[in-house]
């Protein structure tokens, strides 16, 4: 089975603190471009786009939706549970907002590997690193979402061990800098002396 992108919409993750960087990830520059700007292109082929933002600057000019956590304080399993539960989409595609050299190229692959009866395909580097905030995400994810999330679990690795999960093997099609993390201004000069995946 694969998935039409006809039937799967899109989320940012942007609501994490940035306390390491200093600075919301989202906003900073990338050759012309915000982080948040290169993935809203990046996703453009997606029917619908949804942004998790604790910033509401962040939603000013978002041309999507952005979605407000019903769970405090649960880190981006709350961004995904608010997706999801928004979204008229059974499929949701979801990247956080600090990886700005993820290509769109990446994306027909993962949708084209979706297995019949999975509740998530999540990218693997090809150290064998996962990225479970970089996948796709069914619908059929959202009670054992919600169940770990009232429990008071925050851990997306938890929720993974809860779903029928398959792992797709993204260091296939794509140069692992793609999911090189940005977390400290030192990660980021790092990316502007490098900008390319």
């Amino acid at each position: 089975m694969s998935i039409s992108r006809s039937d799967c919409a899109a989320l940012i993750l942007a609501g994490g603190k940035s306390s390491r960087m200093g600075r919301c990830k989202a906003l900073l520059p990338l050759e012309g471009r915000t982080f948040l700007q290169r993935l809203t292109g990046t996703l453009d082929g997606f029917p619908h786009l949804y942004l998790s933002a604790n910033d509401p600057a962040l939603a000013r000019g978002f041309p999507g939706t952005a979605v407000a956590d019903r769970y405090a304080g649960a880190g981006p399993l709350a961004g995904l549970h608010a997706a999801l539960s928004a979204s008229r989409w059974p499929y949701l595609f979801c990247v956080p907002c600090d990886l700005p050299l993820l290509p769109a190229s990446l994306a027909q692959p993962m949708l084209d590997a979706f297995p019949e009866g999975c509740d998530a395909l999540v990218c693997v580097d090809s150290t064998g690193r996962r990225h479970p905030l970089c996948g796709i995400y069914a619908r059929t994810a959202l009670p054992a979402l919600e169940a770990q999330l009232a429990a008071g679990e925050f851990r997306v690795q938890g929720l993974l061990s809860q779903l029928r999960c398959t792992w797709f093997d993204a260091g296939a099609w794509v140069d692992d800098r793609a999911f090189t993390n940005l977390n400290t201004p030192e990660d980021y000069q790092q990316l502007l002396a490098h900008p390319r995946a």
